[in-house]
């Protein structure tokens, strides 16, 4: 049974890379912000969810902004 399983890790092994670089950038694309906004909506332990809120929405805005730069900057170089 255990060279069953050795084989298809071996067949499969391109796939279980992709998965995991793609599993780490939706943690940084999703988890990170989420993460960041809940630390500065908390205040002296009370948290508020409208700063939550509106700290997650600047977050998301200033990484598309940050891509809008990044995808300007690559258009002008090719």
């Amino acid at each position: 049974m255990h060279y069953k399983i050795k084989g298809a890790i071996k067949r499969n092994k391109n796939r279980f890379i992709i998965f995991v670089v793609l599993w780490f950038m939706m943690a940084i694309v999703l988890v990170a912000p989420i993460a960041y906004a809940q630390d500065k909506a908390t205040i002296d332990g009370v948290f508020d969810f409208g700063r939550c809120i509106t700290e997650l929405m600047n977050a998301y805005t200033n990484f598309g902004d940050v891509l809008r730069k990044l995808w300007k900057l690559h258009n002008r170089i090719f």
